[in-house]
């Protein structure tokens, strides 16, 4: 990671403007929050954790805006749940879940299934296009600015949740939002992008405040990090294999390229907040407009998620 001079050891440069630069064509520099170092003011906390290694928390704890609470234990998030130890088995195994709901693409399910911890329904619901998209963002790591394109396309891909991709979480809706299926667990590979996204949104039409949602969203680089600093290793020795040269002479904006896939970017989810106001106006709008749950079905689900403080 690059610092900028004059930011203190342990701190990085967050870009907060509500509209995030066009990285595919700006020629400055940009420095990616990675890691939280100084004390939050907001009610986002390790409580939240569950599993750090798979990205295990819940949405229960944050207050809405009319002073409500989310109840613990109904809503959880987390990656893939393939490499698991039976002792992490027993972690999900007790948070007696009704249902899960996978949202993944088909070839990452026959890679990565999902585990039937007890009696749980494990629904798969791909809330993306064939093509991966990160996928392909990964081949241009060897470009001169990957780590700027990179983002870029990632700001992109956010973007295109709503623009181009939102009628793919209609099903996803149907399943969340009906409190028989709580307790519920959704879920991606990383439990990042598809799932940051979906719990996002579950927490803007539940009126969790905006900065509230994007701290939590940016939980992960703090539960990844550790897992994204690994594999830069094992890229980085792989890259010098192929290359022919030694590990010091490998690139390393190729290498903070591809770690910039592995976490999240504050820039990535405002620019689905910025597409939700362009698009649909506010949060709720789009929920009822391409999502197609009703004030009366949210009034039903917080009356079983939400509580008085």
């Amino acid at each position: 990671l690059t610092r900028e001079p004059g930011i203190p050891q342990g701190q990085h440069r967050v870009r907060t403007q509500t509209n995030p630069p066009n990285y595919a064509t700006s020629p400055q520099n940009w420095y990616l929050l990675l890691l939280p170092e100084s004390p939050r003011n907001l009610p986002v906390t390790l409580e939240n954790v569950h599993l750090p290694e798979s990205n295990l928390r819940e949405l229960g704890g944050y207050q809405t805006t009319d002073g409500q609470i989310i109840k613990k234990g109904l809503l959880y998030r987390c990656g893939h749940m393939s490499e698991l130890t039976p002792e992490q088995k027993d972690i999900y195994r007790n948070l007696k879940l009704q249902t899960i709901i996978d949202l993944r693409r088909d070839d990452e399910v026959k890679e990565r299934p999902t585990p039937q911890f007890a009696e749980e329904i494990n629904k798969h619901i791909s809330v993306s296009d064939p093509d991966n998209a990160f996928a392909e963002a990964a081949a241009r790591a060897h470009e001169p600015d990957a780590a700027r394109i990179i983002l870029g396309e990632a700001v992109r891909y956010y973007t295109e949740i709503i623009t181009h991709n939102i009628h793919r979480y209609i099903p996803v809706m149907e399943y969340i939002f009906n409190p028989d299926n709580l307790p519920l667990l959704f879920h991606c590979t990383a439990g990042k992008d598809r799932t940051g996204f979906l719990a996002a949104a579950i927490l803007k039409f539940l009126d969790v405040p905006d900065e509230v949602v994007i701290e939590d969203y940016l939980l992960t680089n703090e539960l990844l990090q550790e897992r994204a600093n690994e594999r830069v290793v094992v890229w980085r020795e792989r890259l010098a294999a192929e290359r022919g040269i030694s590990e010091d002479d490998v690139d390393p904006e190729s290498l903070q390229a591809l770690k910039t896939l592995m976490l999240t970017h504050r820039d990535m989810i405002q620019a689905t907040f910025n597409a939700v106001a362009e698009n649909y106006g506010t949060w709720h709008n789009l929920r009822r407009e391409a999502l197609g749950v009703s004030d009366d079905q949210l009034e039903v689900f917080k009356s079983y998620v939400l509580t008085e403080k």
